[in-house]
């Protein structure tokens, strides 16, 4: 049985301004290239993320915010490895809100694991998504 994933992410939703707070921080002391984010890039990052852990509607639309991010990323200049860093630090954060969340929902059973492995599948996709994007508009704009 698979859980739905609405009273999870409402539950992390309503939280969202708080666990922003904490990705920016987080990146901005481990990957300080990415410093500069704005709170709602952040944000959007974060609910899109949401989006395919949950394996909701609309996960296709997401995987292309995350891949337009890793274009513009590699057009700004920015390495690929700064970038899955980042990537990485706020996911980090997620999975461990979602896990919390998950375990007032689901107390560790079939539901719960069903839920967090849901959540690390949607993690490499968004990475893969995003890096790809990244390596071929680097490798477009003419860059080795």
């Amino acid at each position: 049985m698979h859980p739905t994933p609405v009273p999870l992410t409402s539950r992390l939703i309503d939280r969202l301004d708080e666990i922003t707070a904490e990705v920016a921080g987080d990146i901005t002391t481990r990957v300080p290239a990415y410093a500069h984010l704005p709170d709602k890039v952040v944000t959007r990052a974060l609910r899109d993320a949401l989006v395919v852990y949950a394996g909701a509607h609309g996960k296709t639309a997401a995987l292309d915010w995350f891949r337009r991010l890793g274009a513009r990323s590699a057009r700004a200049g920015q390495d690929v490895r700064q970038l899955e860093s980042a990537l990485r630090t706020g996911a980090r954060v997620l999975v461990r809100e979602m896990a919390g969340a998950a375990a007032c929902l689901y107390p560790p059973n079939d539901e719960f694991i069903a839920v967090m492995e849901r959540a690390f599948t949607g993690e490499a996709e968004i990475i893969e998504a995003t890096l790809t994007a990244h390596r071929i508009a680097h490798t477009v704009d003419g860059r080795p």
